[in-house]
């Protein structure tokens, strides 16, 4: 297995005849990346992929045994096909080359327009990112999970193209109020009541990424401008926040 970038690495598979679970395997240790193997898979594959992309090899092995792949938290899971993905007919597969630093959104999507031909709408009312991509040869569903990837971003699908919109914020209940007693009832105390210990108050200011001190949202897992891992810090605001 050789790699070009860390975004993607090249796989080699050769089969004859092996059962479809060893090549899941075998590509998967190639790519040096964790899956789960969520479906009864005992047919045999004939394949050869030389030094081929990581993620077109998995699709093109998905396709060969009417399988799909999702990632939850890093790990690929493998799993059947609905009928209804069986009957939609497949959309055409498009790479795309997204190379360049401190990109805005809209000039990522105006390449990704100007290599596929489809159409990617964004919502109005995104932030202002930028974007550090290293990505020579991609599909175009995975750039769009690498821009929507821990931005607080999200990437669907409609009848011309796709749209890139916010994710949804968290709801938060507000407290009921107690009933204030009634004003016949209310007696003047006889003592006077001890004042409660002040407490400190965290300040006011936005929370900020340790590395480049760029402007954090509480659902990021990684900063979009150098990459840093931020999920502690973010969890610790919302979890201040409550």
């Amino acid at each position: 297995m050789r790699q070009t970038t860390s975004q993607e690495p090249l796989v080699t598979l050769e089969s004859r005849g092996k059962d479809a679970r060893e090549v899941f395997a075998e590509l998967f240790l190639q790519a040096a990346k964790p899956f789960v193997l969520h479906v009864s898979l005992e047919r045999p594959v004939y394949l050869t992929l030389p030094e081929m992309p990581f993620l077109r090899a998995l699709q093109l092995l998905c396709a060969a045994t009417d399988t799909r792949f999702t990632v939850r938290d890093g790990v690929y899971l493998i799993v059947p096909r609905t009928p209804s993905e069986r009957s939609e007919p497949t959309r055409p597969s498009r790479t795309v080359k997204l190379v360049g630093n401190q990109m805005t959104l809209p000039q990522v999507v105006q390449a990704i327009k100007a290599q596929s031909g489809i159409p990617v709408e964004v919502v109005p009312g995104i932030p202002a990112l930028r974007f550090n991509l290293n990505l020579p040869s991609v599909e175009l569903e995975a750039a769009l999970d690498a821009l929507c990837k821990g931005t607080g971003l999200r990437w669907e699908r409609t009848a011309r193209g796709y749209r890139i919109a916010p994710t949804e914020p968290p709801h938060l209940k507000a407290a009921q109020a107690p009933n204030p007693p009634p004003p016949g009832n209310v007696r003047s105390p006889t003592t006077q009541p001890r004042s409660a210990p002040a407490r400190a108050v965290p300040p006011d200011k936005p929370l900020m990424c340790p590395k480049c001190s760029y402007g954090l949202q509480l659902d990021w897992r990684y900063c979009p401008i150098c990459g840093t891992w931020v999920k502690p810090l973010t969890d610790r605001a919302k979890w201040e926040q409550r």
